[in-house]
Order: C-alpha cells, then structure tokens, then sequence
C-alpha cells in the first residue's frame, strides 16, 4: 500500500477526536484546469492550528463559496475562533519537489464557544 492511500483522522490530524482547532484565516479556493487556476471557485479554505497537536497548522478545504465568517469578523476575534470541522480527513500527497505533505479536508465548519 502506498503512503497517499492512507487516509488521517482528526485524531490524527487535530490531537483531538471532534477536529477542534482556531481559526487563522479564510480563504477563497479555485478549480484548476491543466495546473491552471480558472476563475470558478468550488471551496472555502480555512487555515487551522491545533493547540492539541503541538500546535500544527493546515489548510483545510471544505467545499462551498460561502464563508462561516466575514473578514472583519475574524480581525476582530483573531486568535479566539475555536472551530470544529466535521468529518475531517486528510492525506498524504507528494510535492513537485519530491517531498511528502498533507492536504486536509472536511464537510463543514462550526464555530463553538
């Protein structure tokens, strides 16, 4: 079995079971034809550090256009967003440079105080 077959639970992910980590930044995501961006967005991006897993952050994409929170929104909490991401999964895959990451998504995100 190859390494990009496994696939990563939040525990593994998050340090935790529910997928709890703050919320960082928010991102639009766009489809890509032929290794080129188009103009169709298909994904949110939420950058996410996970206090439980030595503090590691990711990117994780989770599939709609519309954003749980404004950017005002999160400049006004920054660093005080805790997020839940349901069903969060992730993969290993390998980079142009030959070099192992991981990509991680999830099915929704919920802001819980």
């Amino acid at each position: 079995m190859k390494i990009t077959n496994f696939i990563l639970t939040p525990e593994q992910i998050a340090g935790n079971k529910e997928g709890i980590g703050i919320l960082l930044n928010i991102t639009p995501g766009y489809d890509y034809v032929d290794g080129k961006r188009t103009e169709n967005q298909t994904h949110i991006k939420y950058e996410v550090v996970f206090p439980d897993n030595s503090f590691d952050k990711n990117i994780v994409k989770v599939a709609g256009v519309k954003a749980i929170l404004t950017e005002e929104q999160l400049a006004q909490q920054s660093g005080k967003i805790k997020v839940k991401l349901k069903n969060l999964t992730g993969k290993f895959y390998r980079t142009n440079s030959g070099e192992y990451a991981v990509t991680c998504s999830a099915e929704g995100v919920e802001v819980i105080s």
